[in-house]
């Protein structure tokens, strides 16, 4: 098991779900139970970002939000960065 972090973007972006989207808040909430035991699999499409210094992967909540993370293997560590955004909305 990982141990997982929320961070302050990544709270932020659930209360807006919450208020605005509760599929997706509902989905926010399987996927962090998912990366507690395997975050580089299952639902989502995991996918690892290049361009980043570590591991850093989405997966999708919905059309155009993304959960971000952080993985840090030799701590057994999970930090969210977010669950919005990824891509512009007004592009899509």
């Amino acid at each position: 098991m990982y141990k997982i972090t929320i961070l302050p973007q990544a709270e932020l972006d659930l209360m807006q779900f919450r208020k605005n989207d509760k599929t997706s808040y509902i989905k926010c909430f399987d996927m962090v139970r998912e990366l507690a035991i395997n975050p580089r699999q299952g639902t989502g499409k995991p996918e690892r970002l290049r361009y980043f210094q570590g591991e850093v992967f989405s997966r999708r909540v919905n059309l155009t939000d993304r959960l971000v993370y952080t993985i840090y293997e030799t701590t057994r560590e999970i930090d969210i960065s977010s669950f919005c955004g990824h891509y512009d909305k007004q592009h899509l």
